[in-house]
């Protein structure tokens, strides 16, 4: 994302902090469609994904205070996201799978570019360590930066940089055949 983008998020939050309407209305508008492809990956239904985006915008609103102006909106949003479906799973309440068909609606690729794309990306995954694939997910889909990343799991910003510098090193090494690599 571009730093207009994170503008508009931080504008939003205001908006929501001082308690208006249009404030949420734009962060659904800005990341709506990422809040629901982060819930989709962890809960695994369309339908219960949807409830997870409701029930964080809820959230949202009501921590609003908690919220410390000027710092990645994006992230603080996406975690919200996450924690709210990883709470879904724990009560036991989603069961089910999801195809790769129905992520079409992220951009304009087509299924067969999708789904190439996705395989790709999960053979590209695979070769990272659980450690390495963690700090990827939470840099590329949560939008955090390495600062934040740190000081979520506990290590400092250098040691996160060089955990992601090299699964990305492993990753486009791949990229020049990724079919013939294991």
């Amino acid at each position: 994302m571009d730093n207009g983008m994170y503008e508009k998020i931080e504008h939003a939050l205001l908006e929501v902090k001082h308690g208006n309407v249009s404030g949420v209305e734009k962060l659904y508008e800005i990341l709506g469609k990422r809040m629901l492809f982060v819930a989709r990956s962890i809960v695994k239904d369309f339908h219960f994904a949807e409830d997870v985006v409701q029930e964080s915008f809820l959230k949202i609103v009501k921590n609003i205070s908690s919220y410390k102006s000027g710092t990645n909106g994006c992230a603080w949003i996406l975690m919200i996201v996450r924690n709210t479906a990883i709470n879904h799973l724990k009560s036991d309440k989603l069961k089910g799978a999801v195809s790769l068909d129905e992520f079409e609606f992220l951009s304009g690729e087509s299924f067969s570019e999708k789904t190439e794309n996705a395989l790709l990306a999960e053979k590209l995954l695979s070769l990272l360590s659980a450690e390495e694939r963690a700090l990827v997910y939470r840099k590329y889909f949560l939008d955090m930066n390495v600062r934040e990343i740190g000081r979520e799991i506990g290590k400092s910003k250098s040691y996160v940089a060089k955990k992601i510098a090299e699964a990305e090193k492993k990753m486009k090494k791949n990229l020049e055949n990724p079919w013939t690599k294991s």
